[in-house]
């Protein structure tokens, strides 16, 4: 097939356009600034500018591109620039529009994840679709810790529970789920093990070298207790793949 990627440059856009290429798909990346080459096309979600033309001759659409936490940013791109890029698939036939997403976004009253969800509404309506959400990545928790760790002690949601997934497994699963079809479904990938983000820290901190303090950070209100609740996590949708120590071992 000749599949389109959005956010293919991203931590997860990463792993699925080579997922997708080693199963000889046709892969077409796109991009808001000017296309490098034949294998790229430019395009907006933000504004919707070049949406047509990017999706034409596709057979496919890999959704992968968010812009968290960006305030009015996140709201043109990821839920504006969704229903954009939807209307653009349907105009022009597109078979299948797979929207990857986040575990948790149901139950977890954060603005981002509300996004999220109205992102998932919006594919659902309208052409043939799936959804695959994912739990936390391994590098998006690294990158975190690792701007915690700048600091003389850590905040650490501590009693909060993870289940970190490596992209690369998510990345197959997105690929699996592109060759199947769409399913009108929502797949969960999520990591191998539950660990408290105390777990996450000491073991971070231990395979870095590095030493620092802790203190407890108390989420408040509804969405602190959501998170202690383990809404992040499902704990009976374990997927094979690197554990958190195994990644950070690598």
């Amino acid at each position: 097939m000749r599949i389109l990627v959005t956010g293919a440059t991203g931590t997860l856009g990463q792993q699925v356009v080579p997922a997708l290429l080693a199963a000889g798909h046709d892969v077409v990346r796109m991009s808001r600034r000017a296309a490098p080459d034949a294998g790229w096309r430019q395009a907006d979600l933000a504004t919707g500018e070049g949406l047509d033309g990017a999706v034409q001759d596709v057979d496919a659409i890999a959704h992968l591109a968010s812009s968290p936490y960006k305030g009015k940013y996140t709201q043109q791109t990821d839920v504006d620039g969704t229903q954009r890029l939807r209307d653009a698939a349907r105009r022009a036939g597109v078979g299948h529009l797979l929207f990857a997403s986040i575990v948790g976004i149901d139950d977890i009253p954060w603005k981002f994840f509300r996004q999220k969800l109205a992102g998932e509404e919006l594919v659902r309506d309208g052409v043939p679709w799936s959804i695959v959400r994912a739990t936390q990545f391994h590098p998006a928790i690294d990158m975190v810790l690792s701007g915690a760790a700048r600091l003389p002690l850590m905040p650490v949601p501590s009693k909060v529970p993870g289940q970190p997934v490596d992209p690369a497994v998510v990345a197959r699963a997105i690929a699996e789920n592109l060759a199947a079809g769409p399913s009108k479904q929502i797949t969960n990938i999520c990591g191998p093990e539950v660990l408290t983000f105390k777990e996450l820290t000491t073991a971070w901190l231990e395979a870095r070298g590095r030493r620092r303090p802790q203190f407890p950070l108390h989420v408040p209100g509804a969405l602190g207790k959501a998170f202690r609740a383990g809404a992040l996590t499902l704990p009976d949708h374990p997927t094979e793949g690197p554990t958190w120590q195994d990644w950070l071992n690598q």
